[in-house]
């Protein structure tokens, strides 16, 4: 009698489960959040917490291509150093997989603790600055006026009320004053619906200025979504293809990379989702360290590359003159030096100092939290190994 009882305690429970989940996943569609469904299916079933770097198998993405690859040059002092005992555990302890150092554009060091230099990493919000250099080729090839067009001209949702003030310098500078909302800690906000979700367009045209443009700093991806959209509009291209043919191609990228996309024939996640290996993420750097020339070809504006590395000193919440970002890319110092970098989560990083002709690129699963001079701590540690073994 006392098992009969369990039982039907046990079956009352499983049907109770199952009642609940059902009645959950109903209740995530029908408010148009299904987009938890499918992080979920992304995360926590494959055995992640969170979005990774080896994230590319379960999402569409459109191939990047590469034309005439070009072999990265060679130091001849290669890997003649080696990191101290210290310095291997600590890049181990903070799940780094890809740690390369550039001098005077030579490879001078590099390692892999997983993969090897053909595996691809999610560059996460690196992808933000890439998404500036391809408006910077845009305005110069005509496709985009100036860099003061409304956003109106190119995108119908923007044509009324305070969003008539919104131009393509605001979204750049991340000065919208549209409040996307920045957090991936929440499943319901912009951030996780954007990741996850199977229609970027929508759920980003659902956000409108709410702050004079140009008057508060506030990091957020989907000014850079918004940018993307224009991409696309302006050039009549995927943002791949123009990735691909402008820039990929033009630098020698030694193989294909991916972007991410929000659903099969859907648009880039332009803030977020490249997908590229290590030595190709370089080419990045090296091409901005020359102001934009790559072996005598002009790829970017100097100018260009010049205002996109230049502070705007719009304030941030805090009331702070923002010093440390310029066109969708970081900007900083460390013992004395100047540096710009593309900066991703989890601590992705392609970074840059002009006066050592230093580029040092680190790929990994996790960052510090602390925040020094609005930088990951862990950034300057590896600009430290950086110049120790230069």
């Amino acid at each position: 009698m006392r098992k009969i009882r369990r039982m039907r305690v046990v079956k009352s429970i499983v049907v109770a489960l199952l009642a609940f989940i059902v009645l959950s996943v109903a209740a995530l569609w029908a408010s148009d959040n299904e987009h938890v469904l499918h992080g979920l299916r992304k995360t926590y079933l494959v055995g992640k917490k969170n979005p990774d770097i080896d994230d590319k198998p379960y999402f569409n993405v459109r191939k990047v291509a590469v034309g005439a690859p070009e072999p990265v040059n060679l130091s001849e002092y290669y890997n003649s150093t080696e990191l101290s005992q210290e310095e291997e555990l600590w890049i181990d302890s903070m799940g780094t997989t890809a740690l390369l150092v550039f001098r005077h554009d030579s490879l001078l060091f590099e390692r892999y603790r997983e993969g090897e230099a053909s595996t691809l990493s999610n560059s996460f919000s690196m992808a933000k600055s890439i998404t500036s250099i391809l408006v910077g080729m845009a305005i110069e090839e005509g496709f985009i006026h100036s860099i003061d067009d409304k956003v109106g001209d190119y995108l119908e949702a923007y044509q009324s009320g305070m969003d008539t003030l919104l131009t393509i310098r605001h979204l750049l500078d991340m000065t919208s004053g549209i409040p996307f909302g920045e957090s991936y800690s929440s499943p319901f906000g912009y951030m996780a619906k954007s990741y996850y979700g199977k229609d970027l367009k929508a759920s980003t045209l659902e956000y409108h200025v709410q702050k004079q443009p140009g008057t508060l700093w506030a990091y957020e991806g989907g000014n850079t979504v918004l940018l993307g959209m224009i991409l696309n509009k302006a050039t009549g291209m995927t943002v791949s293809d123009y990735c691909s043919s402008r820039l990929w191609i033009r630098i020698g990228a030694e193989n294909d990379a991916y972007w991410n996309l929000d659903d099969e024939d859907g648009i880039e996640k332009t803030f977020s989702g490249f997908y590229a290996t290590a030595r190709d993420f370089s080419r990045l750097g090296l091409l901005f360290m020359h102001n934009g020339v790559w072996q005598g070809d002009t790829l970017v504006s100097p100018v260009w590359v010049k205002e996109s590395l230049v502070p705007h000193g719009i304030p941030d919440e805090k009331s702070e003159s923002c010093t440390w970002y310029g066109r969708q890319w970081w900007i900083g110092e460390h013992v004395g030096h100047s540096f710009f970098a593309c900066r991703g989560l989890r601590g992705q990083y392609v970074v840059c100092i002009p006066d050592l002709e230093l580029v040092v690129v680190r790929l990994g699963h996790t960052q510090s939290k602390e925040r020094v001079k609005h930088m990951p701590a862990d950034l300057y540690r590896y600009l430290d190994i950086a110049m120790r073994i230069s």
